[in-house]
């Protein structure tokens, strides 16, 4: 029997609602589909790159890794801290001779400072910095175990501001040195610990990096400075001062100086004297009681971009010889004024105290290999190296030792009008060129609160006449002024300008 007729219709409109709901959600899958697609076009991209990140980032996390390196930190803190020692230095209040200080009563009790040293031989030598001990009556020193020595100090090096004490052993007594590193291979941004009692917190350890190579920070009062340091991040402060910069094997790459700050304690700058440059001196000093230092009879200057330019240099390197003694080392290995000195048996110079950094670490008598720039083309030049018995050498340190300019540099051949405040020189190489001229007298300084600063007469300028009459050495300007009380300087400037200064004697 048929169905009735209206659930054959209700049956017709559910097959046909059933056919319309497949189409609809057919249309809907391919939509989306296709929107999926327009929007993540670089899926398979990103997929790629997932996948390679948390392989990198294992390597990197490594526990192993980690591990290792904690254990080589602190078996590294634990060999150095057995020889870095504590100095007591002791000096007097009134600056009394330490003879005197031993009669007087106790009303003349020492002062002390305190600092840190470093044991680098069996035989009891201690390497610590000259400005610890300079004045010092009586030395103590403690080890890391508390035990204590009277120490003597063997000898020192202002130039550089190290010195060497020595505290006598008992037959069979042990100590440990720390191994010597080679300065000249650090880099920057090697880990470093700073081992040394700061604060009078004795035996801390800190940790950082190799911050910069080659800094100068202009703490070493001498004549003859060497500041050639490394800087480092690990924090030093006060008492830290002739303590170890030590790398992860354990071995000496630095004694640890000064630090660069505004409040007097670490701020993140500290500065150490290269152990290449100990070694060298720390062995003078054990053998001779004094250094025996090499020169070379130049003055430097810095290269910079624009100097470069003005070279006619296609790279901005090298230092610049200012001057050249005549008789000096480098003039007789043939290096000339205007020079620029590359390298030096093989290691790049690219400031002037890094020149003077690896000359320190060599003799009298020692040959080095300079690479030399001089109008486009490099020569090598063998310099040996004169020593202070040398007449040239020892008329150019008086020369050097005597003379003082307004601004604390220090340069060869200066001349003091001090009547008038002019400080001259004569006329180089450079300063004819940059001048365009050949006669005339370098005007390298003017005294402050002096009549020819009074005048405004200027610095770094040439000094062409003195009350209308050419000059063109320093001795006729000296004879041009001995019997006035008034003057008239012509001075000429870079950019060719040719100015008067009316000066009166005082």
């Amino acid at each position: 029997m048929d169905p009735p007729p209206h659930q054959s219709l209700f049956r017709t409109l559910i097959g046909v609602g059933l056919v319309a709901c497949g189409l609809l959600a057919g249309v809907l899958i391919m939509q989306f589909a296709q929107r999926t697609q327009d929007e993540v076009p670089a899926e398979v991209r990103t997929v790629d790159f997932l996948k390679y990140v948390p392989e990198a980032a294992e390597s990197a996390r490594s526990i192993a890794g980690v591990l290792q390196i904690n254990e080589q930190f602190k078996q590294v803190a634990q060999d150095v801290k057995r020889a870095v020692v504590s100095i007591h230095a002791a000096s007097s209040w009134y600056n009394l001779p330490c003879t005197i200080l031993k009669r007087r009563s106790q009303e003349y009790r020492d002062r002390e400072n305190l600092g840190s040293g470093v044991l680098i031989s069996p035989q009891g030598y201690i390497v610590t910095n000259y400005h610890l001990v300079e004045d010092a009556c009586a030395l103590r020193v403690t080890f890391l175990d508390k035990s204590e020595y009277e120490a003597e100090i063997v000898g020192v090096d202002k130039s550089t501001d190290l010195a060497v004490v020595r505290i006598a052993l008992d037959p069979g007594e042990d100590v440990w040195p720390v191994p010597l590193g080679n300065s000249n291979a650090v880099q920057t941004g090697e880990w470093v610990l700073a081992v040394g009692n700061p604060l009078a917190l004795t035996s801390t350890v800190t940790a950082g990096i190799v911050s910069a190579l080659g800094r100068r920070v202009d703490v070493i009062r001498d004549d003859f400075n060497v500041e050639d340091f490394i800087q480092t991040d690990a924090a030093i402060n006060p008492g830290n001062s002739g303590g170890a910069l030590v790398n992860l094997q354990g071995e000496l790459i630095g004694i640890n100086t000064a630090i660069a700050t505004q409040s007097g304690y670490n701020e993140g700058y500290g500065f150490a004297i290269p152990a290449s440059l100990v070694n060298r001196v720390a062995r003078d000093l054990i053998a001779y009681g004094e250094v025996k230092r090499g020169y070379v009879g130049v003055q430097l200057e810095r290269v910079d971009a624009s100097f470069a330019k003005e070279l006619g240099m296609t790279r901005v390197q090298g230092v610049y010889l200012d001057y050249v003694r005549r008789g000096g080392a480098a003039y007789e290995a043939g290096l000339r004024e205007g020079d620029v000195v590359l390298s030096i048996e093989g290691l790049s110079v690219n400031e002037p105290n890094e020149l003077q950094g690896i000359i320190a670490q060599h003799r009298p008598g020692d040959s080095i290999v300079f690479s030399v720039w001089r109008r486009d083309i490099i020569r090598e030049h063998v310099v040996v190296l004169l020593g202070e018995d040398n007449p040239e050498v020892a008329a150019w340190i008086n020369s050097v030792s005597g003379s003082r300019v307004a601004d604390d540099q220090r340069e060869e051949g200066l001349q003091h009008l001090s009547r008038w405040g002019l400080v001259l020189r004569a006329l180089r190489a450079r300063d004819e060129r940059i001048f365009g001229v050949s006669e005339g007298v370098y005007l390298h300084g003017v005294r402050r609160r002096s009549s020819a600063s009074r005048a405004g007469v200027p610095e770094h300028v040439v000094l062409s006449a003195v009350n209308g009459r050419a000059v063109t050495t320093v001795a006729e300007v000296q004879e041009a002024l001995r019997e006035e009380n008034q003057a008239t300087l012509t001075v000429l400037y870079e950019d060719g300008e040719s100015v008067e200064f009316r000066l009166t004697a005082g």
